[in-house]
C-alpha cells in the first residue's frame, strides 16, 4: 500500500474528493477516493455518478477562492502584466504578481495561487487547472459504462461529454502556461508507468480540439434550460474552448522556428483560417447574445451589470461557460479602496490601461491633447466608468456612504494609509459596492466568473478573420457570417461606442488590416480587462518585449482654485521580462519525479 500511495503521488495523482460545486443547485460528492474504493459504488448509481462529475468541475482556477483575487497574496493575474499594480496592507510579503513583475520566481520558489496545491505550486501544475481535475475526468470516462440501464441515453452521453470537456479544459489550462505538456488521456493505475515525456504543441492542440469535437457529439443538441443543468458544459462550451485553443495556435508565439514543445516550428497563415471558422461556429450555433441591461440600458450599465447578472432560466446568454457563484463579498473585500475601514487596496489599474480607453466618439485618448489632458476622465469609453474608480468618480451609494466622491489626488481621503493606490486608481469591474459594505462586513452580490463569454468569441472571430483575410473576410459557408469589422462593431455597440469605420473616419486613418489589428488588440485589452487575458495575449502576440519595462501611475495635484493637474509619467512598478517568461517553468518537483520531463527554454536543466 505504501508503494501504491507513493506512485499515486506523482504528477497525475489526485484525490476524488473536494469541496465546492459549479453552482448552488449541485451538491458535491463526499466519498472515499475511488483509488481506494470500488468505482462500482460510485458509477453504478446515477446520482452518485453525476455528483462525481459535479465535483470534477471544482478543480478549475475559479475554485481557488470565492474571490477573483486567486493568486498568492490575494492578488489578480492582472497585476503581473501592464493592467494593474497590486497593493496590499502587508508591505513585507510580496504577492505572486509582485514577484513575477520583479522576475523573482523560478522552478522551485513560486507560490502562484493563494491556496497550496501541495506539489510545487508553480502555475499550478496539479490543482485548479491541472492534473488533479484531469484525473477525475479520466476516472469518470473509464467508469461511466457502469451507469444503470434505467437512465436515459441523453443522461449517459451528457455525463461523458462533460467529462471529456473537463479533461480538455484541464489540458488547456496547462498548455496556456507551459506549452507542450504530457497528454494524459486515461486514469493511471499504480502499476502504470507514469514517467512520460511532454507532448508537442501540435499534439496538445490537436488533442484539445479532437476532445472538443468528440464532446460536442455527445452533449445535447439544445441549450440547457433545467435548473439542474444550467451552468454545465454544453456544446457551446466545447466550441468556445476550441475557438480559444485554435486562436492561440495561430498566434506568433507558436508560429516560429523553435522547440516543438513551445512552437509548431513554422508559420502557417492557414491556422488563422481554422481559428476563424471555430469562432464562427459558435456564432452560428445561435445560442448566445451580448448582455444588455433589462431596464434603462446604457453602455456603462450593460457592461457593469454583465458580471453579476444571471437571472432565472439562464437569462444572461453572454455566459458560455462560467463559474456561477452564490452571493458573496470576497472580491469586494480584497479590492476595497483606501479611505474606508477595512480597506485593502488590492488590484489598482495602471495608467497604461486607463490611457487605452478611447474617447466616447471613438478617437484615441492622448495626453498631448490639451483639452483631454485638462480633464482626462471626461467623455471616455463607457466601459472605463464601469471598470475604473478614478479621482472625482461619484457614486450614489458606495459601501456605507451615500453620494460619495473619490479623492485619489495627493493628500486626498482615498490616497492615504497602507491600502492607498500607487496609480491613483482602484478596481470597479466585477464589483457591486452598492449592495456590499466591507466596512461592516455586510451585504452580498452575485459574482459569475466567465471562462468563456460571447464577447470573447466575437473578438476571436475578428482577430482570426482579420489576420487571415483582412477587415472584410467572411468564413466560407457560415450561416450568420460576420466580418471582423461587424464582429467588433457588435461588441462596441453594446458598450455604447461607435463602430470601427466611424471611429477610423474620426481619426483620419484608413480601414486596413494593420490598423484593424491594432484596434482589435486594444478592444481585447478593454473589453476583457482583468479577466486573465492580457497576460497571455501580449505573450502570444510576442509584443511584450516592445512594451514599457514599467507601469505608470498618475500623480494628481489639487490646486488652490479646486482644479487638478496630472502627471501620468510616474513609474510605480518595474516589469522584468526575459525571453524565458514567455512560458512558465516546469515545477522542480515534477522534474525530480519524472526524469523524462524537459524544462522550458531558459529555466535551466
Amino acid at each position: 500500500m505504501k508503494s501504491m500511495k507513493k506512485r499515486l503521488a506523482v504528477i497525475f495523482s489526485v484525490t476524488a474528493v473536494a469541496a465546492g460545486v459549479i453552482c448552488s443547485c449541485k451538491r458535491p460528492l463526499y466519498v472515499v477516493p475511488v483509488e481506494f474504493k470500488s468505482a462500482a459504488d460510485v458509477f453504478s448509481d446515477s446520482a452518485r455518478a453525476e455528483f462525481f462529475i459535479n465535483n470534477a468541475y471544482t478543480e478549475m482556477p475559479a475554485d481557488v477562492s470565492n474571490s477573483y483575487n486567486w493568486m498568492d497574496g490575494n492578488a489578480m493575474l492582472a497585476s503581473a502584466c501592464d493592467e494593474a499594480m497590486h497593493i496590499s496592507t502587508n508591505k513585507t510579503s510580496p504577492s505572486a504578481p509582485q514577484r513575477m513583475s520583479a522576475g523573482n520566481w523560478n522552478p522551485s520558489n513560486m507560490r502562484f495561487y493563494r491556496s497550496d496545491d501541495g506539489a510545487g505550486n508553480i502555475g499550478s501544475w496539479l490543482k485548479w487547472g491541472g492534473y488533479h481535475g484531469n484525473r477525475k475526468a479520466n476516472t469518470a470516462l473509464k467508469n461511466l459504462y457502469m451507469l444503470p440501464n434505467s437512465v436515459t441515453d441523453r443522461f449517459k452521453k451528457r455525463l461523458r461529454g462533460e467529462a471529456m470537456f473537463i479533461r480538455a479544459m484541464q489540458h488547456w489550462f496547462l498548455f496556456q502556461k507551459w506549452g507542450g505538456i504530457p497528454i494524459v488521456d486515461k486514469a493511471f493505475e499504480a502499476s502504470d508507468n507514469v514517467q512520460i515525456p511532454r507532448n508537442s504543441v501540435r499534439q496538445v492542440i490537436d488533442f484539445i480540439v479532437k476532445s472538443c469535437d468528440s464532446a460536442i457529439l455527445l452533449l445535447p443538441a439544445d441549450p440547457y434550460s433545467e435548473p439542474s443543468e444550467v451552468g454545465r458544459a454544453d456544446r457551446g462550451s466545447c466550441m468556445a474552448l476550441k475557438s480559444k485553443a485554435l486562436l492561440y495556435a495561430a498566434s506568433p508565439l507558436y508560429n516560429r522556428v523553435a522547440d516543438s514543445l513551445v512552437s509548431y516550428g513554422n508559420a502557417d497563415i492557414n491556422r488563422w483560417q481554422v481559428a476563424a471558422k471555430a469562432a464562427q461556429d459558435v456564432v452560428d450555433l445561435g445560442w448566445y447574445r451580448l448582455y444588455t441591461a433589462t431596464s434603462a440600458p446604457t453602455g456603462q450599465k450593460n457592461y457593469q451589470e454583465l458580471f453579476y447578472a444571471w437571472g432565472a432560466g439562464n437569462s444572461n446568454r453572454e455566459f458560455i461557460f462560467a463559474r456561477l457563484r452564490t452571493p458573496n463579498r470576497d472580491t469586494e473585500n480584497d479590492n476595497f479602496p483606501a479611505g474606508f475601514t477595512n480597506a485593502k487596496g488590492g488590484t489598482c489599474p495602471s495608467q497604461d490601461l486607463v490611457d487605452a480607453y478611447e474617447m466616447d466618439d471613438g478617437t484615441a485618448f492622448s495626453w498631448s491633447n490639451a483639452a483631454q489632458a485638462k480633464d482626462p476622465y471626461l467623455k471616455r469609453d463607457p466601459r472605463f466608468y464601469a471598470s475604473i474608480i478614478y479621482n472625482g468618480a461619484k457614486y450614489a451609494k458606495f459601501a456605507n456612504s451615500s453620494n460619495y466622491t473619490f479623492q485619489t489626488y495627493t493628500g486626498g481621503v482615498n490616497a492615504q494609509g497602507l491600502a492607498k493606490t500607487e496609480t491613483s486608481y482602484y478596481l470597479m469591474k466585477f464589483l457591486d459596492y452598492a449592495n456590499v459594505n466591507p466596512v461592516q462586513g455586510s451585504g452580498s452580490a452575485y459574482h459569475n466568473w466567465a471562462y468563456f463569454r460571447y464577447a470573447e468569441v466575437l473578438l476571436n472571430l475578428a482577430e482570426a478573420g482579420n489576420e487571415f483575410g483582412g477587415p472584410g473576410y467572411v468564413v466560407p459557408g457560415a450561416t450568420n457570417a460576420l466580418t471582423p469589422v461587424q464582429a467588433i462593431d457588435l461588441v462596441r455597440a453594446r458598450a455604447g461606442m461607435p463602430g470601427v469605420q466611424a471611429s477610423f473616419t474620426k481619426r483620419g486613418i484608413p480601414l486596413n488590416q494593420a490598423n484593424l489589428r491594432e484596434l482589435i488588440r486594444n478592444e481585447r485589452r478593454i473589453e476583457l480587462a482583468f479577466e486573465d487575458h492580457r497576460y497571455y495575449d501580449v505573450r502570444r502576440w510576442m509584443i511584450i518585449e516592445q512594451l514599457p519595462k514599467f507601469i505608470r501611475g498618475c500623480v494628481i495635484t489639487k490646486q488652490t482654485n479646486g482644479t487638478f493637474t496630472y502627471d501620468p509619467t510616474v513609474n510605480v512598478e518595474n516589469k522584468v521580462f526575459e525571453t524565458k517568461h514567455y512560458f512558465f517553468p516546469i515545477p522542480e518537483t515534477e522534474l525530480i519525479r519524472n526524469p523524462k520531463m524537459k524544462q522550458n527554454p531558459g529555466w535551466g536543466q
